[in-house]
């Protein structure tokens, strides 16, 4: 097995773009109509989120979610084989100037992203585009052999893949050093780390205090990584720092993060990952 998923990783990366695309409709018809993967909660969120849009709208952005997420799930099936000339072409960061101004200031930063777009690729690209070393949190595996290949693929251009057990630790170590750090912050977070909550999507929301608690700690920027799809395929990213200084209460700047996602995710609601269980740890009314 060890030898093996590596091999079918480097076949699948001489597939045609073109192929993929064709794959990844096949691919939707066998997971929305035919198993209807987690449609009960994709449903549920958008309807939940989204209570003034008619069936008939948010049908429509069901449909285009599933579409988006198998080409995605593809997409990343090449992150163990695509080239960086390739990821830089289709993974373009539209203002790599944010980056440099705080590598010449020697200053670190949060940057928080999401799972909206093609996340995998826009981790991946950071290595490329940084010139201050990035550290990336993710949650180990359970299976050892996919693991060892997730690690393999997301370090290919440079970034540090860091357990969550010990993000924080390697964070505040580095915090006289010019780093990026990135959080996903969107998902659920378990019932033992719930300590705010907040309305997101018309929601009661529990939210990570997490990267906020950084932020503070170790003096750094806050900066969020906007994905935009262009067309299939090809993705711009934005960095934009998140700042209010009319806000300096506890917990403005999780409101930042948390509020500028949800603009974005209004704009264009089908790109975000609907099937995820976000809500399962609210408060029950």
């Amino acid at each position: 097995m060890n030898k093996i998923l590596p091999f079918i990783l480097i076949l699948i990366g001489k597939v045609p773009y073109k192929l993929l695309y064709i794959l990844s409709e096949v691919m939707l018809f066998i997971v929305y109509r035919i198993f209807r993967y987690r449609t009960g909660t994709v449903q549920k969120n958008l309807k939940n989120s989204f209570p003034k849009h008619s069936l008939i709208d948010l049908k429509k952005i069901e449909k285009k979610f599933y579409r988006n997420f198998c080409d995605v799930l593809l997409e990343n099936l090449l992150l163990y084989t695509i080239s960086e000339k390739e990821l830089k072409k289709r993974m373009k960061l539209l203002n790599p100037e944010i980056f440099d101004a705080l590598y010449n200031k020697d200053k670190g930063a949060i940057l928080i992203g999401a799972h909206y777009n093609n996340w995998e690729w826009m981790a991946l690209s950071l290595g490329v585009y940084a010139k201050q070393d990035v550290f990336s949190v993710y949650k180990p595996l359970n299976n050892k052999t996919i693991n060892a290949l997730m690690l393999k693929a997301r370090e290919r251009f440079g970034a540090n893949i860091v357990p969550m057990a010990s993000f924080a630790k390697t964070v505040l170590e580095n915090k006289n050093r010019a780093t990026i750090n990135l959080m996903l912050t969107d998902q659920s977070p378990h019932k033992s780390k719930v300590d705010f909550y907040c309305t997101f999507l018309n929601q009661d929301t529990p939210v990570y205090l997490g990267p906020e608690k950084l932020v503070n700690a170790a003096n750094l920027e806050l900066l969020f990584v906007e994905v935009h799809r262009v067309k299939r395929g090809f993705y711009e990213m934005k960095i934009v720092t998140l700042k209010d200084k009319s806000k300096e209460e506890k917990e403005s700047k999780t409101l930042l993060h948390v509020n500028h996602l949800e603009k974005i995710i209004n704009d264009q609601p089908e790109n975000w990952l609907w099937s995820h269980k976000r809500w399962k740890n609210s408060r029950k009314k």
